[in-house]
């Protein structure tokens, strides 16, 4: 019985060990969350055509063409190599899974209430919702997610750029 009583109080010290460097591998990880954000809270305002929405508004390829022709911004939530392969021409790069490598090189493009379009790969793809709200949380107010993604378009035979801004190649971070 002591043996088994010695086991069950090891196992809870190395998950209370476990817990703890997780945490602080959290906190200081360039990519780490905010266990304490509410992103499912933030307001969707589902489907539409309207640019007085607050919030996310999911749109399709109609509006992402009118985003694209006007010039207004465009994040590309994919990873790097997605990107590379193509993307639509404009967009800046903010892979969702790598956030802290990129947040401060786009957040000096964008203001807080302008539109913003962001987009992943397709419409099995949640990365650019995700993306949406982790920029909602942060005051972006003005977000529009195209759900048919770089898929949609690249099949639709709308422009499409390849390589990284600067020399193509080698991932610097830099964005548009």
């Amino acid at each position: 019985m002591k043996k088994w009583k010695k086991t069950v109080i090891e196992a809870v010290l190395i998950l209370a060990l476990a817990t703890v460097i997780a945490l602080v591998h959290n906190a200081v990880n360039i990519n780490g969350i905010n266990p304490f954000r509410h992103i499912e809270k933030i307001p969707v305002a589902g489907s539409g055509e309207s640019n007085d929405a607050q919030g996310i508004v999911f749109i399709g390829l109609k509006k992402a063409k009118e985003f694209f022709y006007s010039g207004k911004k465009i994040i590309d939530a994919r990873t790097v190599e997605a990107y590379r392969e193509g993307h639509i021409p404009g967009a800046m790069l903010l892979s969702y899974y790598d956030m802290g490598k990129y947040l401060e090189k786009v957040l000096p493009f964008l203001s807080m209430d302008e539109d913003v379009l962001v987009y992943c790969s397709g419409v099995t793809c949640d990365d650019s919702e995700l993306l949406a709200r982790e920029l909602y949380a942060m005051g972006f107010t003005r977000l529009f997610v195209y759900k048919g993604g770089f898929e949609e378009w690249e099949a639709e035979g709308l422009p499409v750029e390849k390589g990284l801004p600067g020399d193509g190649e080698e991932d610097t971070g830099d964005v548009q």
